[in-house]
């Protein structure tokens, strides 16, 4: 049997960010290693998200004989009528997370990137792959 494409549960949420921080770092650019508090965080994100969100969509690829491993980790945000926290989109970084680590101009710059892109794509209907992150090749070569 092949792989499939299952919903995240809350049992999942520290494996997915751990596969996220270990390709990532906390940060989609340069890859900056996670800060403080950073992991947490992600992990508290990713069970809001299962719990309150309807836009975001968490989901893991395994193997049906290992359901125990993810191989492949997706956040997927699909947006019927636009985002509805465009209000959100338009505020400039908190200077407390800019100053979490030396990484604080790069932070705010990614942050102001995507807020202006999310903003632009946020007026109307779309669906917007947010993180997509897998295992190492030799981790996943048998499948």
């Amino acid at each position: 049997m092949g792989l499939v494409v299952r919903p995240v549960e809350h049992a999942d949420v520290a494996q997915c960010v751990a596969l996220r921080v270990a390709s990532l770092g906390s940060l989609v650019i340069g890859r900056p290693p996670p800060y403080p508090g950073f992991t947490p965080g992600q992990e508290a994100s990713v069970h809001n998200d299962l719990d309150n969100s309807a836009n975001v969509h968490h989901l893991k690829v395994v193997d049906p004989a290992n359901e125990e491993e993810i191989i492949a980790y997706a956040k997927w945000e699909v947006y019927n009528s636009g985002r509805p926290d465009l209000e959100k989109l338009r505020l400039p970084m908190q200077k407390s997370d800019m100053e979490v680590d030396q990484f604080g101009r790069l932070r705010a710059a990614a942050h102001e990137y995507f807020c202006r892109r999310n903003g632009d794509m946020g007026k109307r209907p779309h669906i917007h792959l947010g993180i997509f992150r897998t295992l190492s090749l030799p981790s996943w070569s048998q499948y």
